[in-house]
């Protein structure tokens, strides 16, 4: 029985992949590299600090990471702060589930400043019952630390938990911590696989208590 659902943040709760993707367009192409989106989208979910090292490794370029992450997140929060667009139907999900008792969690790759703004701007704070974030892990998806850990600050068993994710890095991590998972299929965050999730849906309407349970 499902007991609690962990919410992965960006492209799940919030519309904010692509604008991750231009902010790490942008700040890649003023150091010489100029990233194709497909290369970008395949680090969906994973954590900056991770992507980058990666990125300047394979076209060998030297500079300094935190000044890096710090101009991307410039430009994110210069897009977004007249407002954090939300994904349709995360809101009325979220509220249904605390509604009927299930414990819900926001586990997101981001860093935490950027997650308290989001959750922040939603009127979400007092919401979830555990938010983890960037800071609070040492290992990136697909690694399952950070689902692990949101299981653990709600006292609830990780197999009577549910993870909705968006990326196929985090359907992975999902999967690696013994959970239940619920591919979304966002646009935004490009042609993600997944095959590995428990159920896939386009639409997070779709997902009703019922076939959380059925799962």
């Amino acid at each position: 029985m499902i007991k609690a659902v962990i919410f992965d943040m960006d492209g799940v709760v919030v519309k904010t992949g692509s604008i991750h993707h231009v902010a790490e367009m942008k700040v890649l192409k003023d150091i010489g590299i100029d990233i194709t989106l497909e290369e970008v989208e395949f680090y969906a979910g994973v954590a900056a600090e991770v992507y980058f090292k990666d990125i300047l490794k394979k076209y060998k370029k030297t500079v300094n990471l935190k000044e890096l992450i710090k101009k991307k997140y410039k430009i994110v929060y210069d897009i977004l702060k007249d407002g954090v667009p939300v994904i349709p139907g995360a809101l009325e999900l979220i509220q249904s589930l605390k509604k009927n008792q299930i414990k819900i969690a926001l586990a997101s790759g981001s860093p935490r400043e950027f997650v308290n703004f989001v959750v922040s701007k939603l009127n979400l704070k007092k919401v979830f019952d555990a938010v983890i974030s960037l800071g609070e892990i040492t290992n990136s998806k697909p690694n399952p630390e950070i689902f692990l850990l949101a299981a653990k600050r709600m006292n609830i068993d990780s197999k009577d938990c549910l993870v909705i994710e968006d990326a196929h890095l985090g359907v992975l991590a999902a999967k690696n911590a013994g959970m239940k998972c619920i591919g979304f299929i966002n646009k935004d965050s490009g042609d993600q696989d997944l095959s590995k999730a428990d159920l896939i849906v386009d639409d997070l309407n779709e997902i009703t208590l019922d076939k959380i349970q059925n799962l």
